[in-house]
């Protein structure tokens, strides 16, 4: 729940950018990492896993949103899904 001069609302899960479209969602020390899971399959017959990754800077907005969406997880912090490949952008 936000609160702004004394009004208090509540943050949608489908709000929040780290989320949206996410297949796993964890942070490390200084951010917050969506994963988007895709897997390739060739002409040939051979796949791998590709894993799209957007790394969200940590704010205190970030994590108190974090902290609300993953607060029934055992280990808070999630872990990473492995991939033979990935790519990664960086949001501030």
């Amino acid at each position: 729940m936000k609160q702004d001069k004394n009004k208090n609302y509540a943050v949608c899960l489908c709000d929040m950018d780290f989320i949206d479209g996410a297949d796993n969602v964890y942070r490390t020390d200084e951010y917050i990492v969506k994963q988007q899971i895709s897997f390739l399959e060739s002409d040939v017959g051979t796949s791998m896993v590709l894993s799209d990754d957007t790394y969200y800077l940590r704010t205190p907005q970030r994590d108190a949103e974090y902290e609300f969406a993953f607060q029934g997880r055992a280990n808070i912090n999630g872990k990473r899904l492995k991939s033979a490949s990935y790519t990664r952008k960086y949001v501030d």
